[in-house]
């Protein structure tokens, strides 16, 4: 190669080194506004994501901190998250829809879990007579939020039962106090989430009453995360930090393990009793079509007047 061309070359090269070294890097994400958030939680395993996402560290890594809230359901947090209390808070998504029914200015702004095929169920005391759902009739069910998604659940099942919903009373329970409020005669039958249904199970207190469907409830997205419509566009930065926070925790919440890890953190549950709970599916991203189907049961069942298309419900990213 002689002296002009290998000069010819090397600028070539130059030119190519200084063109990708010069491009600019994507430039980072705008600090949040708030750099600490408080968000309310159900003591369920549809939280776990969001609790990985807490001791993976991939919140801080986003510039924020997360302080879970406990509550006993989406509607105990929904007057806070309205008063600023809380500023996001998760949703069984009966709650979100029923409150924008009623014209509160609400956004589902991320998902969190899936029905698996024993993550709920409607269960009774191990000693208990009641062994169908037609035994009800004029008995107590317990549920963690009146009017939410187990409510909406115990309802679909006394109707295609031949009951209805007034053939039996519903009284507001946390899911923890559930099984012990079962054993000593408390109530009847209770609506009950993991890890409460296994742990129960294991202790020998509970037992199911059998669903006249099978498989009514496969694939229904039962959790996500909330907040105010005005909260969503004051805090722009923040809620896209937690966004990315969480889909982090989503991703890593796919492993079972990272789920077992987490539960007895903020649960009642045993580190030994963890690999016991059995657990629904991890969506990545809130599926519309599955939670149209949320929308259109509370239709069906008298818990809204009118048909809602949820797309307007749910935040763009």
């Amino acid at each position: 190669m002689n002296a002009s061309i290998r000069l010819a070359v090397a600028a070539a090269l130059a030119f190519v080194t200084v063109g990708c070294t010069a491009a600019p890097d994507e430039p980072p994400p705008p600090r949040p506004e708030r750099g600490t958030i408080k968000v309310g939680v159900m003591p369920t395993a549809d939280a776990a994501p969001l609790f990985v996402a807490i001791e993976k560290g991939f919140f801080e890594q986003e510039g924020l901190e997360v302080q879970p809230v406990t509550a006993t359901g989406a509607g105990a947090m929904l007057p806070q998250i309205e008063a600023g209390v809380l500023d996001l808070g998760q949703t069984d998504y009966v709650t979100t829809i029923l409150a924008a029914e009623h014209g509160k200015r609400l956004k589902i702004i991320g998902a969190s879990a899936q029905a698996g095929p024993a993550s709920y169920a409607l269960v009774a005391a191990k000693d208990s007579k009641i062994d169908s759902v037609r035994r009800l009739k004029g008995r107590t069910v317990a549920v963690n939020n009146l009017m939410g998604a187990g409510m909406l659940s115990v309802i679909a099942m006394l109707k295609d039962a031949g009951l209805d919903r007034d053939d039996v009373t519903f009284v507001e329970k946390p899911f923890p106090d559930m099984p012990a409020m079962l054993a000593a005669g408390k109530a009847d039958a209770a609506w009950l989430a993991e890890p409460y249904l296994s742990a129960g199970a294991a202790q020998a207190l509970l037992r199911a009453v059998p669903d006249t469907v099978p498989g009514r409830f496969a694939d229904l997205p039962t959790s996500g995360w909330m907040t105010t419509d005005k909260w969503r566009s004051e805090h722009p930065a923040t809620l896209a930090a937690f966004r990315r926070g969480l889909a982090k925790g989503l991703r890593a919440a796919a492993d079972r393990k990272e789920v077992e890890a987490v539960l007895p953190t903020y649960t009642e549950i045993t580190a030994a009793a963890a690999p016991n709970v059995s657990l629904g599916a991890v969506p990545t991203a809130v599926d519309a079509g599955r939670l149209q189907r949320v929308a259109d049961l509370m239709r069906q069942h008298g818990y809204v007047k009118s048909s809602l298309d949820v797309r307007a419900l749910i935040a763009e990213p």
